[in-house]
């Protein structure tokens, strides 16, 4: 099984490669789309505590998911097989932060990386780091995961001064490595780590969709639980998994290796939620002044349109767009040859975060056809298109 599994990793990596950091040379793989030539998104993706990083490669299966999006993954490498969040387990006392930093550097300086879209996530232990990071590296990273992994907040933090974090977290509640409804570590349990960040981006609301539970079989359903307000695109997501294990959910390598870790769910496959839910985001939302410096990201005027989400999308999708100043706005849906398919905003609008439904039919009510559609946002000078993909 060993040599198997060895060799699918190596088939789906790109590359193979080092940073010498603080004295220690760390190791990374990183996938890449290939033929793109725009900025890539990246998303630095964590191994959990006593894995590595080929590991989490093969066992997260994140690479065709982010492909499809034509992002990049990096899967960096802990020392002694962790990373250092503070716990009382960490077999680790190294500089992690500083060498994320490092990593964002090198990986960009070797690849056609886009600064403004980089994210991070992890599994346990790694999503511990991911919590970690959006503390410590916001001003790098957009927008965090952690699948299993819970908000080790320590003393020496300043996440209070830190700007608004976009954060999706997966559990199970029969998840018996790091237990849903209590601490075994000091670490803030998923109620507790819902609370902190609701009351750091002041998310007044909340949404909760239950999934449908398309496979019966895999003992487990799951809710979502969305946090948000009516003042910026900033959203605090949960997806509960009831009697959901330690697992990366929706992983058929999970099914395959490591079942002891109690149940895997089938009805969400967590890669394309958070690639999803990452597309929302770009730095230059939050930040700026910082994006002024970088060689190669868009310093944005001010405008800005969202990426769908879903996206994939059956039936229906939401488009988020912001206005600085009012003006009159006008989104098209069109064709790939294009033909207008749908006017879904054509009036004068005030100053705000504004978001608006595509329900996957044409100016007549039809639906269309499944495919690759154009949405297309004008605001006063302002032109902005994106692709989305309507499934059958």
């Amino acid at each position: 099984m060993k040599n198997i599994i060895f060799f699918l990793i190596i088939t789906v990596c790109t590359a193979q490669l080092t940073l010498n950091h603080n004295g220690l040379v760390r190791e990374y793989y990183v996938s890449y789309p290939e033929g793109v030539t725009e900025p890539c998104p990246l998303i630095i993706n964590m191994h959990g505590f006593g894995s590595n990083a080929l590991e989490q490669q093969f066992y997260s299966g994140m690479n065709p998911y982010a492909l499809v999006s034509n992002m990049a993954v990096v899967y960096p490498e802990g020392i002694n097989n962790s990373w250092n969040v503070g716990t009382f387990w960490d077999n680790n006392e190294f500089d992690d932060i500083g060498f994320i930093s490092a990593l964002i550097d090198s990986v960009a300086e070797d690849f056609n990386i886009d600064l403004d879209r980089v994210y991070a996530c992890g599994m346990s232990n790694g999503g511990y780091m991911a919590y970690e990071l959006a503390c410590e590296l916001s001003h790098k990273i957009a927008a965090f995961g952690s699948v299993t992994g819970n908000f080790m907040l320590n003393d020496n933090q300043e996440c209070d001064d830190v700007r608004e974090i976009p954060i999706l977290h997966a559990h199970g509640t029969l998840d018996y490595i790091v237990p849903y409804d209590y601490s075994i570590d000091g670490s803030l349990y998923i109620d507790e780590s819902t609370a902190y960040w609701r009351a750091h981006n002041d998310l007044t609301y909340e949404s909760i969709e239950t999934i449908p539970d398309i496979n019966t079989t895999d003992n487990s359903y799951v809710e979502k639980f969305t946090y948000y307000n009516d003042s910026s695109a900033t959203e605090f997501v949960h997806f509960r998994v009831y009697g959901g294990g330690h697992q990366w959910f929706g992983s058929i390598i999970a099914d395959w290796v490591i079942s002891q870790l109690g149940n895997n769910n089938h009805d969400i496959n967590i890669n394309e939620e958070l690639v999803n839910f990452f597309l929302n985001y770009k730095l230059s939302d939050f930040i700026v002044t910082d994006m002024s410096t970088a060689s190669n990201v868009e310093i944005p005027n001010g405008y800005i349109l969202y990426q769908n989400y879903p996206n994939p999308f059956n039936p229906a999708t939401t488009i988020a767009y912001n206005i600085p100043a009012n003006a009159t706005v006008n989104i098209t849906i069109y064709d790939m040859i294009g033909r207008r398919i749908k006017t879904l905003i054509k009036n004068e609008q005030v100053t705000g975060y504004r978001t608006v439904v595509w329900d996957g039919c044409n100016d007549a009510g039809l639906p269309v056809s499944p495919g690759l559609y154009l949405y297309t946002i004008k605001a006063g000078n302002y032109v902005q298109t994106k692709k989305m993909v309507l499934l059958k």
